[in-house]
């Protein structure tokens, strides 16, 4: 009888949730929103592995290279380190059908499909069904809950008025530090 997975991942979108836009400001620092640093370190690391689930548009329509998203990437996972936070792995897709050059198309990693979860669950032994979608617009929440993850929308960013898709979250909070919140006392009730 195959193992059930009981690893737990929590999952969420860059620009808007993390922080302003996922650019370096001008003297090299990473534009974190309020209370952000504050609420991943307050993810149980033995319970939740962290991964950054992002569509990158900017990048599919040439706004902003790849290369820059690297040396964010970098610099985010340097802070990260620095405040002991354990980031598992940035999930991105530059594609989309619309797309310009190479980056023109279609693609199951780009939310709301749900390719980015479920690539997650086959490379660490996830269970989906216990994991978490924290995002700031429509298609954040309906990717997460298209591979059935629990789904938070929070009102910084967005907030959910992108207009793209009609979607009924789980839970919608203020922000990130409220949004872990959220998941840390929900986890909670299921174990008293």
């Amino acid at each position: 009888m195959a193992k059930i997975p009981d690893k737990q991942g929590l999952f969420f979108e860059l620009d808007g949730v993390l922080v302003e836009q996922a650019r370096l400001c001008p003297e090299g620092s990473v534009p974190f929103l309020d209370r952000a640093i504050e609420a991943l370190g307050r993810v149980d690391p033995n319970q939740f592995k962290i991964f950054v689930a992002t569509s990158r548009h900017d990048i599919a329509f040439g706004k902003y290279r790849e290369r820059e998203f690297t040396k964010f990437c970098e610099a985010l996972l340097q802070r990260m380190h620095e405040a002991q936070i354990k980031i598992t792995k940035i999930y991105s897709c530059p594609y989309h059908p619309k797309g310009k050059g190479r980056f023109k198309k279609e693609s199951v990693f780009r939310k709301p499909g749900p390719g980015i979860f479920k690539m997650a669950q086959q490379e660490f032994d996830l269970n989906l069904q216990r994991s978490w979608m924290i995002g700031h617009t429509t298609a954040d929440v309906l990717a997460g809950q298209r591979a059935e993850l629990g789904t938070i929308l929070v009102k910084t960013g967005q907030g959910g008025d992108d207009g793209q898709f009609q979607v009924d979250p789980h839970f919608v909070e203020d922000d990130l530090f409220d949004a872990i919140a959220r998941v840390n006392q929900f986890e909670y009730s299921l174990r008293v």
